[in-house]
């Protein structure tokens, strides 16, 4: 068995080198080189001989294998599917004459082998070949989820979730859907070994049929009501263990994240369920009593917050109505969870309130902010740090000017975590970039931060890179300049057709300056170059009487925004800032002078 798993890793190696291949040689193409890596087909000269081999391994099964054990089935499996990767569609006769053989075999290895190699083949041939196959073997496969042997069951689900992957569009709402998703729910409620395959199969569904944004409806509505009770129940079983109640959820929150707008009654009845479940698990606490306990318990509590996370997300504004209990009950799950990763998922759900509500979420500032705050001073959790920088973007944002009061706390821990050497480059960009947010929510109140903060982007804005840098580091640099530019634009925005706005002439030297670094570095992306056109326009809008003309007369901004405007990878809405930035430069540069000396 070692050798063969050996000679297996073999062919392996080669459909992936290959596969690697045709990349390189399409991406070449299509950027117009020649140069092309040789490309053999070896995988694919070998296939009538290694294919039939690889389906005789995929035979060599026990009904008591580990799940986890990597065996010369699984092997064969595997390789089966870089094979249909590689070679696509002529995979898909010498596998068929497999399949028909052995899929009503007496012996139920065949039997498993043939199910199996079925769903290996669905991503990679050409999916017009496979639609007759997959509509003509569907309810072949959705019957055999009734066979005597688990492990059939088991590999029958499996092919069921690729299907649902892969080849979606040949389900047929109206003949497969029904009994494939009876047959998923029951293989759900039958076996805990099959839950991780059909939960697979189910999310697949729920993701592929979600149908258009905003419709009342879509393929799962008329079973949407069953599938939720269901998937409790599931989640309910003495017999489920952690790792099907685990599956069980994450479906539950897909098909509560895809459920079309007649379905939102339902969800908003799951989530008092939901919330009645997460609150039960504080007083489960008392009851650990070892690491594997705390450990089972964070993942519920992981599990539950999420699809609550999931049900805020979806109902949006329709969430007001029970806002106030979930707000209640984050926090009291704040103060029960502590070191674990559950306020990861608490503060998630804080965040999808906050844009729901927008205004009103005002009235859980005073009984949120220490966790707010706490989170931003803990330098020592990154993540929990992210969470709450982004979390203070989303505050500003919903209260607006109503935030100004909160203001002060804010810029003190985003400035301190700038200062930190605890803190990791990464969470420098988002701070930068909830600058802007707060100045463009507070307006003309943003005057008091507005000296620190401009002396913090000066200081940001310094910071290059040499030749023989790393990708990571070059990453890095772009995320820094386009927290930049979103904290300057914030700032213009925040001044714009106010009294206040000459305040934003001394700092156009360093923000014009910025600029130019960003036009004479090959470094950048489409997303700090849309933000650069926004500054220009914004800019000009701000200073419509020519006082900053001369800055806008010169040439490297006249390339730059060519650059951005002529990029044929860009998207429409980079294109219109692009249009918008050349069209305040032509505005600007018809003014004779200025108030300031450019040079």
């Amino acid at each position: 068995d070692d050798v063969a798993k050996l000679a297996i890793e073999f062919w392996c190696t080669v459909c992936e080198e290959e596969i690697s291949i045709e990349d390189d040689n399409s991406q070449a193409q299509q950027e117009g080189s020649s140069e092309l890596r040789p490309y053999f087909n070896f995988a694919r000269v070998a296939a009538v001989q290694v294919v039939p081999t690889l389906l005789q391994l995929m035979t060599k099964v026990e009904e008591d294998d580990p799940e986890d054990e990597y065996n010369v089935a699984r092997a064969a499996y595997q390789c089966l599917q870089l094979y249909a990767q590689c070679i696509g569609s002529d995979l898909v006769p010498m596998v068929l004459q497999y399949v028909e053989a052995n899929l009503r075999a007496e012996n139920w290895r065949n039997r498993d082998a043939a199910v199996a190699s079925f769903g290996a083949i669905m991503d990679g041939p050409d999916p017009k070949v496979l639609d007759p196959l997959v509509k003509q073997a569907l309810p072949v496969l959705i019957g055999m989820m009734q066979d005597p042997v688990l492990t059939v069951r088991d590999s029958a689900a499996y092919a069921l979730s690729r299907i649902c992957d892969y080849c979606y569009e040949s389900i047929d709402q109206q003949t497969h859907l029904q009994p494939l998703m009876q047959a998923l729910f029951q293989g759900l409620m039958s076996s805990p070994r099959m839950a991780s395959s059909c939960c697979l199969a189910l999310l697949n569904l729920a993701e592929r049929f979600v149908g258009e944004d905003g419709a009342d409806t879509n393929p799962l509505t008329p079973h949407f009501q069953d599938s939720v009770t269901s998937l409790l129940q599931v989640t309910e079983k003495p017999d489920a263990d952690d790792q099907l109640r685990t599956a069980a959820y994450e479906v539950l929150g897909g098909f509560v994240t895809n459920a079309a707008n007649n379905s939102l009654n339902i969800v908003n009845e799951l989530t008092g369920v939901i919330i009645d479940r997460l609150t039960a698990t504080v007083a489960m606490q008392k009851n650990v009593v070892s690491v594997q306990d705390k450990l089972r318990l964070e993942e519920l509590q992981i599990s539950l917050a999420s699809v609550l996370l999931a049900i805020v997300q979806r109902l949006e504004q329709h969430v007001a109505g029970q806002s106030d209990r979930i707000m209640q009950t984050c926090i009291e799950m704040l103060n029960a969870t502590g070191q674990t990763a559950v306020p990861e998922v608490l503060f998630q759900i804080v965040s999808g309130l906050c844009n729901a509500l927008a205004g009103d979420f005002l009235k859980y500032m005073e009984s949120f902010q220490p966790y707010l705050y706490a989170a931003l001073g803990n330098q020592e959790a990154p993540n929990m740090c992210s969470l709450g920088i982004g979390l203070v973007s989303d505050i500003v944002r919903a209260l607006e000017d109503k935030a100004a009061p909160f203001c002060d706390d804010f810029m003190n821990h985003l400035l301190n975590n700038l200062r930190s050497d605890k803190i990791t480059n990464q969470l420098k960009p988002p701070i930068l970039e909830t600058f802007g947010d707060i100045a463009s929510a507070i307006g003309p109140a943003f005057e008091t931060y507005l000296s620190v903060v401009g002396q913090v982007l000066q200081q940001a804005s310094q910071v290059t890179v040499a030749d023989d840098v790393s990708f990571d580091m070059i990453d890095y640099i772009i995320s820094l300049r386009s927290g930049i530019a979103d904290a300057w634009d914030g700032i213009i925005l925040a001044f714009k057709g106010t009294q206040r706005v000459n305040l934003l002439q001394n700092y156009a030297p360093p923000i014009f300056q910025f600029l130019q670094t960003i036009g004479s570095d090959v470094n950048h992306n489409e997303g700090l170059l849309r933000a650069c056109m926004g500054i220009v326009g914004d800019l000009g809008e701000a200073f419509p009487d020519g006082q900053l003309a001369d800055y806008f007369r010169a040439d490297w901004l006249t390339k730059l925004i060519k650059e951005t405007r002529q990029a044929r990878d860009f998207s429409p809405r980079t294109i219109t800032a692009a249009r918008w930035a050349r069209e305040t430069v032509k505005r600007q540069t018809q003014h004779q002078g200025n108030i300031m000396n450019a040079s």
